[in-house]
């Protein structure tokens, strides 16, 4: 694992667990993108359609798409996109290279929400 997706991922955790009592899966879902992953299948992980804005029903690619992320941030080579799926503040943060050989529909979708 990259060094910095690995002081990433110790970061989150230290931020999301506290005092050791909580568990990490009862919080949040990280994805780590790889080269070779599909949006589709990023999405069958995640178990939510990133793709689709569930409110409006417009998808990527709309002119008007706009999708639920909570925040799109790079991360020393590394977009990093959250979404809040319930009143509990359960998660799901994908962590993709931010390289072109990422499926351009991830990239497309992530880096028109990054903020600069």
């Amino acid at each position: 694992m990259e060094p910095h997706l690995r002081a990433l991922l110790t970061l989150r955790r230290d931020q999301l667990i506290s005092d050791g009592d909580e568990d990490l899966g009862d919080l949040v879902h990280f994805i780590v993108v790889r080269n070779g992953d599909t949006l589709a299948a990023v999405e069958t992980e995640a178990g939510v359609a990133l793709s689709i804005n569930p409110i409006d029903g417009r998808r990527l690619g709309d002119p008007d798409f706009e999708p639920l992320f909570e925040y799109v941030k790079r991360q020393n080579g590394f977009l990093e996109a959250v979404m809040i799926l319930n009143d509990d503040g359960f998660a799901v943060v994908l962590l993709v290279p931010d390289t072109i050989t990422v499926d351009p529909n991830i990239t497309l979708l992530l880096r028109r929400c990054a903020a600069v």
